[in-house]
């Protein structure tokens, strides 16, 4: 449910500058990356002045999350300057780090203005969700509804069959939104879309070789992890989110993601680097 969704990503402060988080997904094989990104989004934002924004996280994946266990948040007040703040973070579950990220916030600015265009697509009305394609197709993992749960509605513009994959261009679009509204909390549009960002960018990867992320052959998680905010958005409207693999080697993949408005904004960029090896 998106009122579950909306406290996950809301950590409990316990103390200064210390938050301790639950998990969305207690079922589930391992905790889904982008809810800690979002978490940690979140943690950093409560000890920022608020006339400055967050325009960009850097995180690092050091260790699987434990579904079982909640997650501490502990910020670190690297610097405030006169426009810019920097704060870094560190999720840690039995005193062990499992994320640590790096944040930076801006005041409102001024100055040159470009973008590269948004690619033309079907509209989100004219395609199935991934809940409703799970459903019909009998193959619905409710211990791991990413995006398949009725918090989020994602509707790919060419859907996968992940159970069959077939090799293909590595370039997915997803339109992208909340399944309701979102109150305007300071902080938590940022930290929503620090979760949808964390999807498909391993599995674009994947799909250039027709692999399974649940193939017991190989080792499949995210390393690293960076997103960058343009501009100001919703995340209960629709944002196109346009996923392409930069590189695969080395027994990784790497992967850019593009957020788009309906009217062809571009307001945040991620890019995200993925283990992808033979055991």
């Amino acid at each position: 449910m998106l009122s579950r969704l909306l406290d996950v990503v809301s950590p409990v402060a316990a103390g200064k500058d210390r938050f301790v988080g639950t998990n969305m997904h207690p079922e589930a094989f391992r905790v889904y990356g982008g809810q800690v990104l979002a978490q940690a989004v979140s943690a950093a934002v409560a000890t920022v002045a608020e006339d400055r924004v967050i325009h960009s996280q850097h995180a690092y994946f050091l260790r699987p999350g434990d579904t079982a266990r909640p997650i501490v948040f502990e910020v670190e007040r690297a610097r405030d300057g006169r426009s810019f703040s920097s704060r870094r973070v560190v999720a840690l579950q039995a005193d062990k780090p499992i994320l640590v990220a790096t944040m930076s916030f801006q005041q409102a600015s001024a100055g040159d203005d470009y973008q590269s265009e948004m690619p033309d697509v079907p509209p989100p009305e004219s395609l199935p969700n991934e809940r409703q394609l799970s459903l019909e197709a009998g193959r619905l993992d409710e211990s791991f509804m990413i995006t398949t749960g009725e918090d989020l509605d994602i509707r790919v513009v060419e859907p996968i069959d992940w159970n069959r994959p077939v090799a293909r261009e590595p370039v997915l679009q997803a339109w992208m939104k909340t399944s309701g509204p979102v109150p305007d909390t300071r902080g938590l549009h940022h930290a929503l879309l620090a979760y949808l960002s964390d999807a498909f960018l391993v599995d674009v990867c994947l799909i250039k070789h027709g692999r399974r992320f649940d193939d017991p052959r190989w080792q499949i998680a995210s390393l690293d992890h960076g997103l960058w905010f343009h501009e100001d958005f919703r995340v209960d409207q629709w944002l196109l989110h346009v996923v392409e693999a930069e590189r695969i080697s080395g027994g990784r993949g790497l992967a850019r993601g593009s957020f788009y408005t309906p009217d062809g904004r571009l307001v945040a960029t991620t890019m995200q680097q993925s283990v992808m090896r033979l055991l």
